[in-house]
């Protein structure tokens, strides 16, 4: 319980996920335009993914690609992680404000918050397209999936309530 190491990202660090392997962190930056890859065996900034105002980020269990939601730019931006690359950018709509975001256990869709309108939206990752619609409380902010992916729970910041989808 005690810090090994103190490493310098970009403004606004907000979310950090991590390859399936350990090797690799991926932290976005939410007041910077671009994402930061640490190498974890030396804690070192490897390279930087332009990705503008990103905000929540999660990798496949396969680790072939990451995806981050920019709040400001109402886009979810996909991420090749063996050439650290955007790949995709899936447009959610100007003002959408997407926050939080999680997948599946079997890589088959990412759920991400929509905190202006009050819903999640699920992506399927074999097409990078907006597959259902959720409602749930006011200004949604986190979400994750269970670990036998049956079920969603996603923190309502306005409405002090957890929504519980079933994903099925």
């Amino acid at each position: 319980n005690s810090t090994v190491a103190t490493i310098p990202v970009g403004r606004g660090p907000v979310a950090v996920a991590f390859t399936p392997d350990g090797t690799r962190a991926y932290v976005t930056n939410q007041q910077d335009f671009f994402i930061s890859v640490i190498d974890t065996a030396t804690s070192a900034v490897v390279t930087t993914i332009p990705v503008s105002g990103s905000a929540g980020i999660a990798i496949t269990p396969n680790g072939a690609r990451a995806y981050a939601t920019s709040p400001g730019q109402g886009t979810v931006s996909v991420i090749d992680t063996a050439t650290n690359n955007v790949v995709a950018t899936i447009s959610l709509g100007a003002n959408q404000n997407p926050f939080g975001i999680a997948i599946t256990p079997d890589g088959s869709r990412v759920y991400v918050t929509i905190n202006a309108l009050n819903q999640v939206v699920v992506i399927s990752t074999a097409t990078n397209t907006v597959v259902a619609t959720i409602p749930v409380g006011q200004r949604p902010t986190a979400v994750a999936i269970t670990p036998d992916g049956s079920r969603a729970y996603v923190t309502n910041n306005g409405s002090n309530t957890v929504s519980v989808i079933n994903t099925a």
